[in-house]
């Protein structure tokens, strides 16, 4: 089973999250950026969910620090977020995003997305 990490500000989105996913996958959580490349650092995560804006480092910036360590830098990362400016996706793109996922999202809509960037039938 693959290891995904779903990172969001919001107690309710990550326990919703986990509800979704954890039939499919070993589902950690992380409430932070810092948090987040913590988990990555110390774990074998396969896939990372993302969230855009959140206090004290963004998910841009996480993916950002993410990709700089080198085990790391292809690490497949959707984001998902309830931005959707111009701005935002051009970031996200810029920091090697592999999909992006508008909130609020349909879980089935959520696991087609993850099942697709990790190649999963």
């Amino acid at each position: 089973m693959k290891n995904l990490l779903v990172v969001d500000d919001s107690k309710t989105i990550l326990k919703t999250a986990k509800l979704v996913l954890e039939d499919k996958y070993n589902v950690y959580l992380a409430n932070s950026g810092k948090m987040a490349l913590d988990i990555v650092e110390k774990n074998p995560i396969d896939f990372v969910l993302m969230d855009v804006d959140m206090p004290e480092m963004n998910g841009i910036d996480a993916v950002r620090a993410i990709r700089e360590i080198e085990a790391l830098k292809d690490l497949p990362v959707i984001f998902f977020t309830a931005l959707s400016s111009k701005e935002i996706v051009t970031d996200c793109i810029n920091v090697g995003m592999s999909g992006y996922i508008v909130k609020p999202y349909k879980p089935d809509v959520l696991i087609e997305k993850i099942k697709s960037v990790l190649g999963e039938n």
